[in-house]
C-alpha cells in the first residue's frame, strides 16, 4: 500500500518550498491532487514518504503527524501481506 497524504494549501506550499526540485520527492508533490478545496492528497511510496516527513519536521511541524500515520498504516498492511505469504508457505 502506498501512503496517501493528505495536507493542507499552507504545508504543502511549505513542503514543495523546501523540497529539492531533482529530488522524487518534490515530483511527488508536484503531482499531488486536490480533493478538495483546502486539502491537496500525495500518493507515494513508503521511502517517498520518510523523505517527506524529514523535510517536514525542519520546515513544516504541524504536517508530521499527518505523514506518520500514513507511514505507519502503510507499515501496517506491507506487515499484514508478509505475515500472509510465510503463513501459506
Amino acid at each position: 500500500m502506498k501512503p496517501l497524504i493528505e495536507l493542507s494549501i499552507e504545508q504543502y506550499e511549505s513542503l514543495l518550498k523546501h523540497a529539492s526540485e531533482d529530488s522524487p520527492l518534490y515530483f511527488r508533490l508536484k503531482n499531488a491532487v486536490k480533493p478538495q478545496p483546502n486539502t491537496v492528497a500525495v500518493l507515494c511510496d513508503l521511502d517517498e514518504a520518510k523523505m517527506l516527513l524529514q523535510v517536514a519536521k525542519h520546515f513544516c511541524p504541524d504536517a508530521v503527524p499527518e505523514i506518520e500515520k500514513e507511514i505507519r498504516l502503510a507499515r501496517q498492511v506491507l506487515d499484514s501481506g508478509n505475515l500472509s505469504r510465510s503463513i501459506r508457505r
